[in-house]
């Protein structure tokens, strides 16, 4: 089964005024996403596993249905690794505050060696405030990015929360069809 390599850009309209960010239009993204289907349908995959990690790609989880009606022939499912039944039941186990850029995306291998997180809990942002800012105004009320939380938990927590998604996509991969 091949594993394809990861799309490096998405929909991140909020955190364009931090440096480096590439945001994706809505129809960028969706027609990119529909090429690689359409070449994957022609090569004969049947059934094809998305494996998100970014919430704003959301708009890809709605476009597939349409992209499934012109070929019949092919399953396509779209699954959010980080709050997956499964996976988000531990993520709550292990702490209920968990958040964009907080400790739920601190793994080990995400993080640089010379970091330093902060010790203490950020205050929970006004998620309906952060939609409605434009990009600067976004990046002054979040400063480093953190919607809230803990940005650092143990890394066997974090381990043990990576384990549970691996599995779960796995099954997905064995039994997720029908």
């Amino acid at each position: 089964m091949p594993v394809f390599p990861g799309l490096v850009y998405g929909i991140v309209p909020s955190f364009r005024a931090y440096p480096g960010t590439i945001s994706l239009k809505i129809d960028t993204l969706l027609r990119l996403i529909a090429d690689v289907l359409d070449c994957m349908a022609e090569q004969g995959f049947k059934r094809i596993l998305i494996v998100n990690g970014h919430g704003g790609n959301a708009p890809v989880q709605t476009f597939l249905p349409e992209w499934m009606v012109v070929h019949p022939k092919v399953q396509v499912r779209f699954h959010n690794w980080w709050i997956a039944p499964r996976t988000w039941a531990k993520v709550q186990e292990t702490d209920p505050v968990a958040s964009h850029a907080s400790w739920m995306e601190n793994f080990p291998w995400t993080r640089l060696s010379s970091d330093v997180a902060p010790k203490e809990a950020k205050p929970m942002i006004d998620p309906e405030k952060l939609r409605l800012t434009a990009p600067d105004a976004a990046r002054a009320y979040l400063g480093d990015g953190n919607f809230g939380g803990l940005y650092r938990r143990p890394d066997e927590e974090m381990l043990a929360i990576w384990k549970v998604a691996v599995d779960e996509t796995r099954d997905l991969v064995e039994r997720g069809w029908q």
